[in-house]
């Protein structure tokens, strides 16, 4: 028995994909912790605040400005990157390889107070930065409207 007290499932396959299918559903009615799309690589971001924007910035090295996609979908940001293989050299006996190929992706979800229509991105020295602007909070003028 477990030091927990808690019995394992009798079918643990069926269990884990029961709960696989869970957090799924719970990832599309909540996209609030959503970080990074299945089938994908995470691309590693660093995330900060301004008193005028939040900017998010994320390692890109050897990318293509041109391999680069950003889309907005209300308050998700979506950043999806192609990195391609380099030519590996004809002869040589690679000892290590660390880096990583392929398709990268990374949903955000925008905070409430960033004025979606305003995102602007740039792209230098392999860094992407996008920059949020936060928005004005705006005040609603109330009209009393008579009762007859």
């Amino acid at each position: 028995m477990p030091r927990s007290g808690v019995k394992k499932p009798l079918f643990p396959g069926m269990y884990n994909r029961h709960l696989d299918e869970m957090r799924k559903l719970l990832n599309v009615l909540d996209p609030h912790d959503l970080t990074e799309d299945e089938g994908g690589l995470s691309v590693p971001m660093d995330s900060y605040e301004t008193e005028s924007a939040i900017v998010l910035e994320l390692d890109l090295p050897g990318v293509d400005a041109a391999a680069i996609k950003v889309v907005q979908r209300g308050v998700i940001l979506q950043i999806e990157v192609e990195k391609r293989a380099d030519v590996q050299q004809e002869g040589a006996r690679y000892i290590c390889l660390e880096r990583h190929f392929g398709r990268f992706r990374r949903t955000v979800r925008l905070p409430d107070q960033v004025e979606s229509s305003q995102l602007r991105a740039e792209y230098q020295r392999g860094v992407l930065r996008i920059i949020c602007p936060k928005g004005r909070e705006r005040r609603i003028e109330i009209k009393e409207s008579g009762c007859e």
